[in-house]
């Protein structure tokens, strides 16, 4: 396995892409026809423990990230959350691509509603091939807000700067969440087809809890065998049902107790390994959470 090296500021990561100092500590928009890869870079995994957007458009080599390669291609976003790693195989060097790269590190939200909102954004947590396709129009408008947050950048720093900084940034983030949301309803024919297979998916994994003894399904294992990340996965099915990823286990979950509840003898304890919990309290917990009474209440009334 290759070394891992850890870029803590977006200070760091401007000079290693391109030899030059930021516009501010906290965040930085990068041309990216400026950047180059140096070999000892190479084959190395690269986690930045900052945020990312990246807009790219030109093609060269390519770029693996978690166990899937990705070659650079036209009206391409990606977002990266920190703590993200990605792995460079191919040199490139300035000129290879256009777009722009925008970082920021968590301490610019601080004291700010983002801080909050941004962990509601679960593209910072796709895999590279869930990528947003922006339409020529949507890369017009993110681009647009762009040039504001540079020029922006590059003015001299005052009482007002951070907050006009922080709105730009807001827009930007707002607008990819809207692009995303409008890629889940133009794919909505395959996500649909991907709804009923993540039900059988699931159901295939509470027969088995059952004959097993594999424990809960979870949302990780589930978006594995989906070939998505969880978050994607997550975000598409409460696009298409209006339930996550988890309340849906869940709801599946209680379905199967109450008819094990209303069809069979066993204790609610026996009910509970048989669905793959661990402690029948926590089955208890969740039963009563989501149907408003106990099991034993569930099965006295019925």
């Amino acid at each position: 396995m290759s070394d891992v090296v850890v870029i803590e500021t977006v200070t760091q990561a401007a000079q290693m892409y391109t030899g030059k100092m930021p516009d501010h500590p906290l965040i930085h928009v990068v041309d990216l026809s400026e950047t180059c890869i140096e070999s000892r870079f190479l084959n190395t995994r690269i986690c930045s423990n900052f945020y990312s957007l990246v807009m790219k458009q030109g093609v060269c080599g390519q770029v693996m990230y978690g166990r899937n390669h990705y070659d650079f291609s036209s009206g391409l976003i990606n977002a990266y959350g920190p703590g993200q790693v990605v792995q460079i195989e191919q040199p490139y060097k300035p000129g290879d691509l256009t777009g722009w790269a925008l970082m920021f590190h968590p301490d610019l939200l601080l004291q700010h509603p983002l801080n909050d909102t941004i962990k509601q954004y679960g593209f910072f947590s796709y895999e590279v091939f869930e990528a947003l396709h922006l339409s020529d129009r949507e890369k017009q408008i993110v681009g647009q807000v762009i040039e504001e947050l540079v020029c922006e950048l590059q003015q001299n720093q005052d009482e007002f700067s951070l907050d006009i900084i922080l709105a730009r940034l807001d827009l930007l983030l707002k607008y990819t969440n809207r692009y995303f949301n409008r890629q889940f309803l133009t794919r909505r024919p395959f996500y649909r087809d991907s709804v009923e297979r993540f039900k059988r998916i699931l159901d295939e994994h509470l027969s088995q809890s059952s004959e097993f003894k594999s424990g809960l399904p979870t949302v990780n294992q589930l978006a594995a065998e989906m070939k998505m990340s969880p978050n994607y996965m997550s975000d598409f099915l409460r696009k298409e049902t209006g339930k996550t990823a988890q309340e849906l286990i869940h709801y599946r979950l209680i379905e199967k107790a109450k008819y094990l509840l209303l069809n069979t003898d066993s204790s609610v304890a026996t009910i509970a390994y048989q669905l793959g919990f661990e402690y029948p309290q926590y089955f208890s917990r969740i039963f009563k959470k989501k149907t408003t009474v106990s099991p034993q209440d569930f099965r006295k009334l019925h």
